[in-house]
């Protein structure tokens, strides 16, 4: 009895723990969805690799020009706010759920989270342009000004924000930079289902475009794919996500590793706009897919069952948790912060309606003794005009002085002019001077640079040279063994040819080796003794053969 009524009270702590959590929204799917999901969807059309820092992130293989939320889409507004449109098979997933970062090897990459979203970017805006650009990992909607870097943000006339061809009309090049630092961050929220968007406002694009705005609803999709607009609705998968601990990729690839043994296969092209290359992109797509043995040094291959590390993809949710509630109390400051101006502005309101008042008395009380004083004025006017006349033949003689007083000082102020424009000129041929000295200066600074780069690639050159030339070196050599070994078995050395010239296009090294402990396992201790020989020879022929390329050199 003692151990039901324990069992009872548990359960409805438990009931009353659930009732009091705040609720959070979720995408309305009739069934969820782990990161297994995501992993098995996308291997297809990218390639899973292993990231030291987040875990296990995954880069498309979408073409040489791709970037997320610019490439294949377009915006809508529905009723959670601005929407992105994909036109890729995938784009459900990796532009409403996680974050994209953009790294120095791999390009773009995009990082599994469980929250979904119409688009998950951050938003500036001033009267011609609106720019947005994805947020990286840890990054809350609220985002901080300065935590997104300049070379992530798109740009676009507003007039064309929700046009099917945007991609027609993005700015392009150094002026993206010029018009972020003329823009100012949206902080426009929209609350759907308990949960808060960011993104323009329909009535500020009606203004630009002098368009209506269409709001589309979001309607639930059944199966993973492209969202579909149509019927005025978008149709788009986009299911809740719970935790799977041993969730994990089949086939992912080991970023250090990878990028150890393929150090100049890199996909990012940061000089290029953030583009990547496509090629080398292929490439690592092949290497994850090849179930080749020499691969396992960089692919793993996880099989169902196996224990995972799940240890950095914890610590990322964590940070993407506080990421989150950082974000809702922002939220509650805002809203505050939006009362305390509301108030403020009431209290101005009246402050403004009690000064008005005041002074439309003061104006009253003005007016009247403006009266006073014009018939005051009026009779002194009269007297005045008398004296006026005798002062107007006064005033002629002094306008003459005047006028002559005025030529000499017009005169005076032209040589003092001319004087002035003569030291503008030589300040400005100074600077001009001080211009071309310092041109002069970095012209020969690139020259130096320049010579530097020659001495540096001549040595490379060298370095080349030095490596060939040891290799023309191990060739003769390896010919030299392998003509012995034809004087003895004409008839074995021609399958070994064969063999040789098979295994030279396919893989040098590890067949060189294979041939050569084949040659020590059939000869005799007296074919070894002539080895040693001829070793011996061999390098007390090096250190002669090095003088000669000395003196050559």
């Amino acid at each position: 009895m003692r151990s039901i009524k324990k069992l009872w009270s548990v359960a409805i702590l438990a009931i009353v723990f659930v009732l009091a959590a705040p609720h959070k929204s979720k995408a309305q799917y009739s069934a969820d969805i782990t990161f297994q999901n995501f992993y098995d969807e996308l291997a297809p059309y990218g390639t899973w690799v292993e990231d030291p820092e987040y875990g296990d992130v995954w880069v498309p293989d979408a073409g040489p020009g791709f970037r997320p939320y610019a490439t294949n889409g377009y915006w809508v507004y529905t009723d959670y706010g601005t929407t992105w449109v994909s036109d890729y098979p995938w784009g459900w997933a990796t532009f409403h759920y996680g974050r994209w970062r953009y790294d120095d090897y791999y390009g773009w990459e995009w990082i599994p989270g469980y929250e979904w979203a119409p688009a998950w970017v951050g938003w500036r805006h001033s009267r011609e342009y609106y720019g947005w650009a994805p947020l990286g990992p840890g990054l809350s909607l609220s985002f901080s000004i300065g935590s997104i870097p300049s070379s992530y943000w798109v740009c676009a006339p507003a007039a064309y924000i929700t046009s099917q061809r945007i991609n027609n009309y993005y700015i392009t090049g150094p002026r993206v930079v010029n018009i972020i630092n003329n823009t100012t961050v949206i902080r426009n929220t929209y609350v759907n289902n308990n949960q808060m968007y960011v993104g323009p406002r329909p009535q500020e694009i009606r203004q630009i475009t002098h368009r209506d705005v269409p709001v589309y609803r979001i309607n639930n999709a059944t199966r993973p794919g492209a969202p579909r607009v149509e019927q005025h609705a978008v149709n788009i998968f986009r299911p809740a996500v719970t935790r799977m601990p041993d969730a994990r990729p089949t086939r992912v690839v080991d970023a250090r590793a990878y990028r150890n043994e393929h150090p100049n296969a890199r996909i990012a092209s940061p000089n290029r706009g953030l583009m990547v290359d496509h090629g080398n992109a292929a490439r690592l797509a092949q290497v994850a897919r090849t179930a080749n043995p020499e691969n396992s040094r960089v692919v793993r291959v996880n099989r169902p069952g196996a224990p995972v590390n799940n240890g950095q993809f914890n610590r990322n949710q964590q940070q993407m948790e506080q990421g989150r509630r950082q974000q809702m109390e922002q939220q509650r400051q805002q809203q505050m912060n939006q009362q305390h101006d509301q108030q403020m502005n009431q209290q101005r309101q009246q402050q403004m309606q009690q000064e008005r008042q005041q002074q439309m008395e003061q104006g009253r009380r003005q007016q009247m003794e403006q009266q006073r004083q014009q018939q005051m004025n009026q009779q002194h006017d009269q007297q005045m005009n008398q004296q006026r006349q005798q002062q107007m033949e006064q005033g002629r003689r002094q306008q003459m002085e005047q006028q002559r007083q005025q030529q000499m000082n017009q005169q005076r102020d032209q040589q003092m002019n001319q004087q002035r424009q003569q030291q503008m000129e030589q300040q400005r041929q100074q600077q001009r001077d001080q211009q071309m000295q310092q041109q002069r200066q970095q012209q020969m600074e690139q020259q130096r640079q320049q010579q530097r780069d020659q001495q540096m690639q001549q040595q490379r050159q060298q370095q080349m040279e030095q490596q060939r030339q040891q290799q023309r070196d191990q060739q003769m050599q390896q010919q030299r063994q392998q003509q012995m070994e034809q004087q003895r078995q004409q008839q074995m050395m021609q399958q070994r040819q064969q063999q040789m010239e098979q295994q030279r296009q396919q893989q040098m090294e590890q067949q060189r080796q294979q041939q050569m402990q084949q040659q020590r396992q059939q000869q005799m201790e007296q074919q070894r003794q002539q080895q040693m020989q001829q070793q011996r020879q061999q390098q007390q022929q090096r250190p002669e053969e090095r003088q000669d390329r000395d003196h050559r050199q």
